[in-house]
Order: structure tokens, then C-alpha cells, then sequence
């Protein structure tokens, strides 16, 4: 009877914590693929350890007359590692969830059959379905289990709300309920929201309304004070009022005076007189300071090109948000990804491909995904990732996965570059959706059409 299934003709074969409890060890051959000083405390008889960082140089030493089942701490490594060996001949099957869901599971049995032999204590007993259930606890040591702290990432907060809900709440700056088709008069709450939340859910409420709707917007970010008088500015809009109130609620009034590009589309460029209209509503409406008008009437392109080389999760981050606070102002942004930026555009789960060893060590070395990504400082093997996720989230700003989304949603082009995906071992099969590839042309075709590109 054949041992583990595959999902689909791509996947590899994979075994549940279950199914391999109930197995006879001694009709298949075991790798461990943890450190020797984990197996030594909790290890299972009979099976082959060969650390991960080891399997490239005593592959040989994995017999082929059984089928092998490879398993890890928490089953990531092992998928590699499996995917390896099937590519090599082996009937390979991976344990899903690696030694610590196997040990988990074993946990519950052990409690499951206790419960069970205290309530029938007055009867027989043991039952024989306990001591089924426990059956290969001896070759294990299951320890008592440790608390953990468990950090959740920032998911999607309400940094946007799509239009229609906007327009169909919309009010007057008096309160008033407004007819959303005449384009008259928005309310935006853009309170509690960070940067660049305030300024898109802005963009995305304006965009579709006709010329000469009044936006009303509140918002509590000490940026968005410069950020909206600068957007104003940069777009055409005019900025009637803008003040902060003793509470400290920031209340903008905006006219729109300007039609606004769709999103991934190029900036549609403001008169060199809107422009300048526009500085003089801003400085005689806040104390702020302004951006000179373009004295060739808005005719040089204005878009961003970032080219990210980092895999970290800070710099990503800082990537996103300053691309989205441009789309949001109409720009064309492309964010250019090399190297070991590809590693952000991986898909977190495994993906079979048909790949070489040295490029199924490269993959098993780098993060998949963002979830996997690193600080560029005071990264404490992954503990301040966790941290400064959770003080995003408790901060209400947006996660990296939240803001990616959010680029795509407005136009934002990921590229990856062709020649860094050849020679890290990265295939297209293996990126998230939306991502296109390009080569050195496609970034310098971006570049001379931007005002500012930046290296990160």
C-alpha cells in the first residue's frame, strides 16, 4: 500500500502526524534532518540524522530500497529536502508539520487516552484503543509543553475603504446628507490612520467624482498636516482650508479642480498656473512649506522607479509606503526588484519545481516570502521582525503584505529581474501574482521617465 500522497502531479508526497504515527517504522527508512543535539533529546529510534546543513555532501548515505520520510523541526526544511530526493529517484514523503506537529499529536493522544481511562476506571480499566493510541510514544520523549508567545503579524487594517462606501456616506461640511452623484460635496474620516493611509483613502474617494466636488476630511497624523498641502500642490487640487483644532484633529477642505489618472496610468500633469494657484491656497492655509511650480507647465514626467536589492523587512516596508503615498498621487511607480529583494516576491508556501541541487540549496537558505524577511538591524534571529510587526499593528499601520496589496490595487508594477532570478534559482512558478520580469532595460526605460529613483 503506498505511503503518503501528493496534492497534484507537481507536488510532492506528504504524510499527516497521524498517519505517521501509525505506521511500521521498519517498512520505511527515516531522515532527520535536525541537529544532532535535538535528535539526542528527542529523537525516534531506528532513524538516519543528517543535519539539513549536511545533506548536499552524504545525500549518498539516504538508502533507496524504502520509501523515505523526512522530516525537520517544524517541516519547512524538509519539503526542500524531499523535493530533492524525488527528483533523484527516491519515493520521498514528507512529514507535514515536521517532528513538532508529530510530537504534538502524540501529546494528544497520550491526554485523549487518559481522559478516557479515567472515566472507565470503574469498568475495565485500560482500554485497548489507549495503548493503540500510544503505541510509538516509548521512541519518543514527549516533554511538558512550553508556553509560547505568539506574536501575530499586522493584518489588513481600515487604511482603505473602497468608494463606494465613501461617496454613499458622504456629507457636507454643515453634516447635511448629500446626493453622492452630484459630486457636490465627500466626508473622508481619515482618523487613526498612518501614513500613507490617509492621503490613498483620500486619492481613492476623489478619483472617480467629477471636477468641482468638495472633499471635507479629518485626520489625527501630525504628517498628514504637510502631506496633504504637498499633494494638493503636486496633483492640482486646490486646498481651501486646512487647521488643526484643539483636540488635535486635523480638518482639510479640498476643491477638486484637476481630473485624476487611474491608477497605474501616468500622471496627468498639472498647469504650471494650477500649480502655482495651488502654492498660494497652501500657504496662505497652513503654515507649511510648499514645492515650486513647474515652470515648464507640467510637461516632465513625474515617475518613481525604486530598485530594491535588500531582502529586508525594514527597508521593504519604507519601499511600500513611499510607493503608495505616490500612487496616490497620481505618479506611475515601478518598483524593480534584484537580487535579494526577489526573495519578498516568493510565495510563503513550497511550490514544486524541477531545479538543480545548487539551486534547491539557495532556495532552502533564502526567506520565502515576506513573513520570513528579517530586520536590517537588531533582527535577534527573527525576534525583531516579530516585535516591530506587532508594533505596527498596535500602531495602525498597515502590514508589508497589507501595503503590497494595496500597490498592486493602485497600479504599482513589481518587476523582478530575469537575470537575478537565473542566478539565485528563483523560478517564475515560484512568485506571487502581479509580478511581471524584466531585464536592465525595462529599469532604465522607468528611470528616464522619473524624477527620482531610488536604490534601497
Amino acid at each position: 500500500m503506498p505511503i503518503g500522497a501528493a496534492a497534484n502531479d507537481d507536488d510532492i508526497k506528504r504524510i499527516t502526524p497521524a498517519a505517521f504515527a501509525a505506521l511500521d517504522f521498519s517498512t520505511v527508512t527515516l531522515l532527520d534532518l535536525r541537529e544532532p543535539d535535538e535528535v539526542l533529546v528527542h529523537g525516534i529510534d531506528g532513524a538516519i540524522n543528517i543535519p539539513f546543513n549536511q545533506i548536499g555532501k552524504r545525500l549518498s548515505q539516504v538508502p533507496q530500497d524504502k520509501p523515505v520520510i523526512v522530516f525537520c523541526r517544524v517541516g519547512d526544511w524538509s519539503e526542500e529536502v524531499t523535493e530533492i530526493l524525488a527528483d533523484r529517484g527516491y519515493d520521498a514523503i514528507n512529514l507535514d508539520g515536521g517532528f513538532q506537529a508529530y510530537r504534538e499529536y502524540l501529546r494528544e493522544q497520550e491526554q485523549s487516552g487518559k481522559d478516557s481511562n479515567a472515566s472507565e476506571a470503574t469498568n475495565v480499566g485500560d482500554t485497548a484503543s489507549a495503548n493503540a493510541d500510544s503505541a510509538h510514544t516509548a521512541a519518543v520523549n514527549i516533554p511538558v509543553a512550553a508556553q509560547q508567545l505568539s506574536v501575530h503579524s499586522a493584518g489588513a487594517s481600515n487604511g482603505t475603504t473602497d468608494t463606494a462606501n465613501a461617496t454613499d456616506n458622504a456629507t457636507d461640511s454643515t453634516g447635511s446628507a448629500a446626493d453622492s452623484k452630484t459630486g457636490k460635496h465627500v466626508f473622508v474620516d481619515a482618523k487613526g490612520l498612518k501614513c500613507p493611509g490617509p492621503i490613498v483613502k483620500i486619492a481613492d474617494t476623489l478619483r472617480p467624482l467629477p471636477i468641482g466636488t468638495r472633499l471635507t476630511a479629518e485626520a489625527t497624523e501630525d504628517a498628514f498636516l504637510s502631506d496633504i498641502a504637498v499633494w494638493c500642490e503636486r496633483t492640482g487640487n486646490r486646498l481651501v482650508e486646512l487647521n488643526r483644532d484643539d483636540t488635535g484633529v486635523i480638518h482639510v477642505i479640498i476643491d477638486k479642480t484637476a481630473p485624476a489618472a487611474k491608477p497605474g496610468e501616468p500622471a496627468i500633469a498639472c498647469s504650471a498656473a494650477g500649480a502655482a494657484a495651488a502654492s498660494a491656497n497652501v500657504a496662505s492655509s497652513a503654515n507649511v512649506a510648499v514645492t515650486a511650480a513647474n515652470p515648464d507647465g507640467g510637461d516632465i514626467r513625474h515617475d518613481k522607479t525604486f530598485v530594491v536589492f535588500s531582502g529586508d523587512l525594514d527597508k521593504t516596508i519604507a519601499v511600500f509606503i513611499m510607493a503608495n503615498g505616490a500612487a496616490a498621487m497620481g505618479r506611475k511607480v515601478t518598483v524593480f526588484f534584484t537580487f535579494w529583494g526577489l526573495n519578498i516576491l516568493r510565495k510563503p508556501k513550497h511550490v514544486r519545481v524541477r531545479k538543480s541541487l545548487i539551486e534547491h540549496m539557495f532556495g532552502m537558505m533564502m526567506p520565502r516570502g515576506t513573513k520570513k524577511l528579517g530586520l536590517s538591524r537588531m533582527n535577534m534571529g527573527g525576534i525583531g521582525a516579530k516585535m516591530i510587526r506587532w508594533i505596527m499593528k498596535s500602531k495602525n499601520v498597515e502590514s508589508l503584505e497589507s501595503l503590497m496589496q494595496q500597490a498592486v490595487d493602485h497600479g504599482v508594477r513589481l518587476v523582478a529581474c530575469q537575470m537575478s532570478m537565473d542566478i539565485m534559482g528563483i523560478h517564475k512558478e515560484e512568485l506571487i501574482d502581479g509580478v511581471e520580469l524584466g531585464g536592465v532595460s525595462t529599469f532604465l526605460g522607468s528611470g528616464e521617465t522619473s524624477d527620482m529613483s531610488l536604490f534601497v
